[in-house]
């Protein structure tokens, strides 16, 4: 009896093993949902007369930033009052109503359940007239210099009886009717009332809806658009404004001694001092310099810029301070890339400080069967030692621990060993590009690497022959100058000019070692 006992325990234990545990059912993944009995003024009600508006969901609800995140239209002057309980939103309205005015209230991600944060996009809308607007108007926004979709800009329509100059309108008035692009830069404003607007678009960092100098902006080519039909189609290209006045834009400061200051446009003279003793860096761009103190920083170190005669003292923030100073090492990195230095490349190294110090006794270089040859001639920046390695036999360069010190009294915590050879004289690619389209104005060429990085200018005709190319993928670039000054030319809302068109060669050319690439550049599609 008691073996029956024990084996009927043991099926019973087994048993409640096997039942699997408890959980909370499945994960909600819906956003809330209106429930439409509930709510008023129901969604497309007409002859609505109040001011308060209750949307009731199916689930408990969170609010999201909902000054931000709800948008009305037309635009209130004065922002409603959105509060919410359980599972209910209220919007009171403190404007007027307008008479026969559609209202449409766009949810941006702006209700959430509790649990998930589940959230969506739909819109609402009622009439204080017998019937909703109809109309609307769609397009997409682009950046007008990369051609890329500018997503979350704020499009606006704004009434026609303002009063303010046609460059003054987004500066110190909201839109009448908004809405938001999306990550493609597509838009469209629903429910419109038919009239003459003007419309602007801006990205709108601060969320104030109004247009803040330094934000990208786009205007359409006719001041006023009419609007007696619903229309689609429209093309913005946004650009930021040029500043004409040159001022310091950024400093930065960076362990070990790197500063850094940054320009807003190209400046006619520029010097830069210190109470510590400065070394230059240089480097390709034109509207910033970089210096490096030329011993170890100290708390009473000071920075002045004079710039376009103009005398003031840069207060940078010190960043990138390690949490142990003995753990910083000395490193460094070389041009050699799978065993190879390109044609006519010399080797070069560069380091993480600038050089104080170099000892070439310290430093060897060897051929191919390990026989020690001469030093070659060298020579060192800031930062970098350039070996002339061309035509020579070394195979081999052996930097010891010891050899370099930099400005800071670090040196290298192992021996660097770098063997290469130069890869042979026809490595390199070239690419045809031939046309199909002349142009009236001047045209800029330009091919560019993948980061977008100006690799050669060329003279822009029918066809064109590029050599000596590194393989790789590459993008082509046009830019229209129509105004003749070299450069790419930004929009202007004052004297209403667009910003010169960018046509850019869809997809990427694929350059190939010792091969010649050729394309058709059909620019008529473009």
């Amino acid at each position: 009896m008691q073996k029956i006992l024990i084996i009927s325990g043991l099926i019973f234990m087994l048993a409640c093993a096997q039942i699997p545990p408890l959980t909370g059912g499945p994960k909600d993944t819906t956003a809330p949902i209106i429930d439409s009995a509930k709510t008023y003024p129901y969604n497309g009600q007409i002859n609505y007369q109040h001011n308060i508006i209750q949307l009731k969901f199916d689930e408990y609800i969170n609010l999201n930033k909902p000054l931000e995140n709800i948008l009305i239209t037309p635009q209130q002057t004065v922002n409603p009052i959105i509060t919410s309980n359980k599972k209910k939103v209220r919007i009171e309205l403190v404007d007027d109503l307008m008479a026969n005015t559609t209202y449409s209230i766009t949810f941006n991600h702006a209700v959430q359940d509790i649990t998930e944060r589940n959230d969506s996009v739909f819109q609402y809308v009622f009439s204080t007239g017998n019937y909703i607007d109809s109309l609307s108007l769609s397009g997409n926004i682009l950046d007008a210099f990369t051609n890329k979709p500018l997503k979350e800009a704020l499009i606006g329509l704004y009434p026609d009886n303002i009063q303010d100059d046609y460059d003054s309108i987004p500066f110190y008035n909201k839109p009448m009717y908004l809405a938001q692009s999306n990550a493609k830069g597509e838009f469209k404003l629903n429910y419109l009332k038919d009239g003459d607007y003007y419309l602007f678009a801006f990205s709108d960092r601060n969320r104030d809806l109004y247009y803040q100098e330094g934000e990208k902006f786009a205007f359409t080519t006719l001041e006023k658009i009419r609007i007696i039909e619903s229309i689609d189609s429209v093309e913005l290209r946004a650009f930021s404004k040029v500043e004409t006045e040159c001022r310091v834009q950024n400093t930065s400061f960076s362990y070990p001694g790197r500063f850094e200051i940054t320009f807003s446009n190209v400046p006619d003279t520029v010097a830069i001092t210190s109470n510590l003793d400065l070394l230059r860096e240089v480097t390709e761009r034109e509207d910033s310099l970089v210096f490096w103190l030329a011993e170890n920083p100290t708390a009473k170190m000071r920075f002045y810029v004079n710039l376009n005669g103009n005398l003031d003292t840069l207060k940078p923030v010190y960043e990138n301070i390690p949490d142990k100073i003995e753990d910083v090492e000395l490193k460094i990195k070389h041009n050699v890339l799978a065993g190879k230095l390109l044609p006519k490349e010399n080797l070069v190294f560069e380091f993480t400080e600038p050089v104080f110090s170099i000892d070439t006794s310290l430093i060897f270089a060897f051929d191919k069967d390990s026989n020690r040859l001469n030093l070659p001639e060298f020579f060192s920046e800031t930062r970098e030692l350039t070996f002339n390695t061309l035509g020579t036999e070394i195979y081999e360069i052996q930097i010891d621990s010891a050899a370099i010190k930099s400005v800071y009294g670090r040196e290298l915590q192992r021996r660097t060993l770098v063997k290469f050879e130069n890869h042979e004289l026809d490595y390199f690619g070239s690419l045809i590009i031939n046309t199909d389209t002349t142009f009236n104005s001047n045209i800029l060429a330009d091919l560019l690497d993948t980061r977008g990085k100006v690799v050669r200018e060329f003279d822009f005709d029918s066809k064109v022959v590029l050599e000596e190319l590194l393989p790789g993928d590459y993008q082509l670039r046009l830019i229209i100058d129509e105004d003749g000054n070299g450069e790419w030319t930004s929009g202007n809302l004052k004297d209403k000019i667009q910003p010169e068109k960018v046509i850019y060669y869809i997809g990427t050319v694929k350059v190939k070692s010792k091969w010649e690439k050729e394309v058709d550049w059909n620019l008529r599609i473009e």
